[in-house]
């Protein structure tokens, strides 16, 4: 199985595409119909990942409202010079946070696009490491972005790790520990065919090297606890956010290993639908 895209939900497809296109740079690869939705595919060039806006004209637009207790949280953006990137989105008037480095986990800012949908930016390299790059004039950015995160939350990371990685043919490459309000722990995955400097999953230097993958990853982010407290639970995120993660692969085998796991599911034209133990839906298409 191979990670693919993400799904989020928009209700101004015209005012959010040129966002997208003319901001960040991002490229339309393919505009479909399906079943009463329009979807665009979004991404960058040598990249085989994307971004998938889905628009369904009888949804009521209700402004997406991010909580810390939704089960979606943010996607990012791995950039080259993040205060070239921040001075340019201030520029187009798009409210942006200042880059700062984060303890040891990296050199962040963060923004929104035009749906409320989050945006983080991670430079390639921390603070300290920042390397001098020629603008690309190419890039509406003067960077090179790549589709670097999709954020989710578990409350089980122990069954969800477990399912990304037998079920859907991810690796555990990093673990960072946040000490940070009741405290979390982010997990990240990604291809399991990449080569990590370290076979630790702690160690820093497995940090920036993802930053610098053109790869797309998978992040889990885990309040510690959180599986014992009862008054907890993780939100699915509504109509108006986000909707899907997409996976290519052969259904033969994706069905097999659900059943064996005793995963339910549904077939739904070329493709096989489930949900994780939190709620996040996974899509796979047959890749043959």
């Amino acid at each position: 199985m191979k990670l693919h895209s993400f799904t989020l939900q928009i209700f101004e497809p015209e005012k959010t595409i040129s966002f997208y296109v003319d901001i960040l740079g991002f490229r339309l690869e393919e505009k479909y119909v399906k079943s009463g939705s329009t979807f665009y595919n979004l991404g960058f060039n040598d990249s085989p990942f994307y971004l998938q806006l889905k628009y369904t004209p009888e949804l009521t637009k209700i402004k997406y409202q991010e909580t810390a207790t939704d089960n979606y949280w943010k996607y990012s953006l791995f950039v080259d010079d993040i205060q070239r990137v921040y001075k340019k989105i201030k520029e187009y008037h798009i409210p942006i946070k200042e880059p700062f480095q984060f303890g040891a986990i990296g050199y962040l800012s963060h923004t929104a696009d035009l749906e409320n949908h989050q945006i983080e930016f991670i430079q390639k390299t921390f603070k300290q490491n920042t390397k001098q790059t020629p603008p690309n004039t190419s890039s509406p950015l003067l960077d090179n972005p790549t589709l670097g995160l999709i954020t989710i939350r578990t409350k089980d990371p122990i069954k969800s790790i477990k399912c990304f990685e037998d079920v859907l043919d991810l690796k555990l490459f990093v673990r960072m520990y946040v000490n940070r309000g009741k405290g979390f722990t982010l997990y990240f995955l990604g291809d399991k065919n990449l080569q990590a400097p370290s076979t630790d999953i702690d160690a820093l230097e497995n940090r920036e090297w993802m930053y610098q993958q053109n790869n797309l990853f998978i992040e889990i982010q885990y309040y510690w606890n959180s599986e014992n407290e009862t008054d907890f639970s993780l939100n699915k995120t509504p109509d108006n956010g986000f909707k899907s993660i997409n996976f290519i692969g052969d259904l033969t085998i994706f069905k097999e290993r659900l059943l064996h796991n005793n995963i339910p599911f549904y077939k739904e034209e070329d493709q096989i639908i489930f949900e994780t133990v939190d709620k996040h839906q996974i899509t796979l298409k047959n890749s043959i």
